[in-house]
């Protein structure tokens, strides 16, 4: 029998099994979940990187086996591992892949796309993915755009800052107006906050630390940051925002829930609109899936008093909405009048202590793992 390992993107084939009935393998390597996170996600205690081998035989005809090229590193994938089954993102189970989103070739088809056709979806934190095409939509990625884009400036990242900007909103931010964003260094909130500063609105943006500081003022060009660390200042949020924001809140994008937005309330506008896009702050304690611990804004009466509004959403239900954004955000791409950073680390192997780093706030703008670059082999078998 004669076999070889090489990379993922050539194959050699021993002379002796050239012309012979032969089945690739593939080594594939994958993060399942090793225990329910108490409290913190830890890598080192909750995770657990394994090997198997896929027969791409095996695979059945109304699935596809995709390689994975890149996955997202984002905040709802702490949602998804708790005991507790999260109504809108699922949940995933002891011993199973972790979910994560990213992009990948498809390396045998079935009858809705075809072998090289590159798609996108819930693909898991693996080399490999055998998945049905439910959730799998092509990627299409126009000229001279890096293929990363695809998981942030104009993925889910923009779309939903798009979303939360310009659609859910009862009006979108107006020239004038004052504009807070909290976790405004990460890849939703750098760029709802340059959405709204194109609006003419002067923005605000929150996030920890003084690396984070100076790139809301210095490369985005924020009109002021509140450091919810401190590690700048000894004033708490509260009094950063009302140095920052003395005449009152318009409009507040957030992110993160918790104290952040208690204190934004307390702090609107006649007439000014909230739009909740997620609540970090409740997710890695795991509380965001146990509501009786969770707490919620003490100053929500305030939306009343000041004829205010509170909206959410959920970017499946604006579907009819992408085109759009994804035109927009391209538009803008190109011009180079929004972006968002990346923070890319190589290798399947690094994905959970970037789950981990997610939460620790230690990067600018969107966390990407490369897997071009990994050691995955594939193997030609000879069949009896």
């Amino acid at each position: 029998m004669g076999n070889i390992l090489q990379s993922t993107s050539t194959l050699s084939v021993l002379p002796e099994a050239q012309g012979e009935a032969a089945s690739l393998l593939y080594q594939n390597k994958k993060w399942i979940l090793n225990s329910h996170p108490e409290g913190k996600f830890n890598a080192a205690r909750d995770a657990t990187l394994v090997e198997e081998t896929i027969d791409i035989s095996t695979v059945a005809d109304d699935k596809v086996l995709i390689e994975v090229e890149a996955l997202s590193v984002d905040a709802f994938i702490r949602t998804m591992l708790d005991k507790t089954d999260n109504k809108v993102h699922g949940s995933s189970s002891i011993g199973k892949s972790i979910p994560a989103l990213g992009y990948g070739k498809v390396i045998k088809g079935n009858n809705k796309f075809k072998k090289g056709t590159t798609v996108t979806g819930l693909l898991g934190a693996n080399n490999y993915a055998i998945l049905d095409s439910t959730g799998l939509i092509p990627v299409i990625r126009p000229p001279r755009m890096k293929p990363t884009a695809s998981l942030g400036m104009v993925g889910v990242s923009g779309i939903a800052a798009y979303v939360g900007i310009f659609v859910s909103p009862s009006k979108c931010p107006q020239k004038g107006e004052t504009v807070v964003v909290s976790a405004a260094a990460g890849a939703v909130g750098c760029i709802a906050a340059q959405m709204a500063k194109r609006c003419g609105a002067r923005v605000i943006g929150i996030a920890g630390g003084e690396k984070k500081q100076r790139f809301l003022l210095e490369e985005l060009k924020l009109d002021g940051a509140v450091d919810y660390k401190r590690e700048c200042t000894d004033l708490t949020i509260g009094e950063q925002l009302d140095e920052l924001c003395p005449d009152g809140i318009d409009f507040f994008f957030d992110n993160v829930g918790g104290e952040a937005l208690d204190e934004v309330l307390q702090r609107i506008t006649l007439h000014s609109r909230t739009v909740i896009c997620g609540a970090v702050s409740h997710y890695d304690s795991g509380n965001i899936n146990n509501k009786s611990q969770m707490q919620g804004p003490a100053h929500y009466v305030r939306v009343a008093e000041m004829s205010s509004s509170i909206t959410g959403f959920n970017m499946i239900h604006y579907s009819k909405h992408f085109l759009s954004a994804i035109l927009y955000l391209t538009w803008n791409y190109y011009r180079g009048t929004i972006v968002c950073p990346e923070r890319v680390e190589p290798k399947i192997e690094s994905f959970a202590n970037c789950l981990e780093m997610l939460f620790a706030g230690g990067h600018c703008g969107r966390l990407i793992v490369d897997l071009t670059t990994d050691s995955a082999k594939k193997i030609k078998h000879k069949t009896l």
